[in-house]
C-alpha cells in the first residue's frame, strides 16, 4: 500500500498491522495479481554481505516487494540480475525492491555522492595550503632583539 508519511507511521504502530504480511511502500507500484496477497511470495538467501555491497538470491513465486530491514538512504543503488531497478522506501525507513516472478540475483550497492569526495579533497588542499603559507610566513618574519 502507498501511504503518506503520517499515515505510514500510524499504520506501523497499529496493533492490526502485520509486518510479516504487509509492506508499506512510499511510491506507487502495479497492483498485485488477484489472489496473490497474503501468501508466501518466495524465498531469499544471502550470497554476500559487506557494509556497502549486499548480494541476495531470491526466488519469487509472484511479483513481490523484497523488503530489506536496513535503513533507507537515497545513495543506495539496487540491481536485479545486473540491471538497475528503482530503490523503494518501505515501512517508512527501510529499503526494498520490486521483484518479478522467478529466480533473481539482487545487489544493493552504496554509492557515496561525488560532491562529498570533492568537499573532502578541497578541505585537505586548503589545510595543506594554509600549513605551507604559515611555514613560509614564519620564516620571513624578523626576530626582534631584546636588550636589557
Amino acid at each position: 500500500r502507498v501511504l503518506f508519511r503520517s499515515q505510514a507511521l500510524e499504520t506501523l504502530v497499529s496493533p492490526d498491522f502485520n509486518p510479516g504480511q504487509t509492506v508499506l511502500v512510499a511510491t506507487n507500484l502495479p497492483a498485485a495479481p488477484a489472489g496473490a496477497t497474503n501468501q508466501s511470495a518466495g524465498t531469499v538467501a544471502f550470497i554476500s554481505y559487506t557494509p556497502k555491497d549486499l548480494v541476495l538470491k531470491a526466488n519469487a513465486k509472484t511479483p513481490a516487494v523484497l523488503l530489506l530491514n536496513d535503513k533507507y538512504d537515497p545513495n543506495w543503488q539496487v540491481l536485479v540480475d545486473g540491471h538497475p531497478a528503482p530503490l523503494l522506501r518501505c515501512n517508512y525507513l527501510m529499503r526494498g525492491v520490486q521483484v518479478p516472478p522467478g529466480e533473481h540475483v539482487i545487489e544493493f550497492l552504496f554509492a557515496t555522492p561525488a560532491n562529498t569526495l570533492y568537499i573532502s579533497m578541497a578541505a585537505v588542499a586548503l589545510g595543506l595550503g594554509l600549513c605551507g603559507f604559515l611555514a613560509l610566513y614564519s620564516r620571513k618574519q624578523p626576530t626582534a632583539d631584546v636588550q636589557g
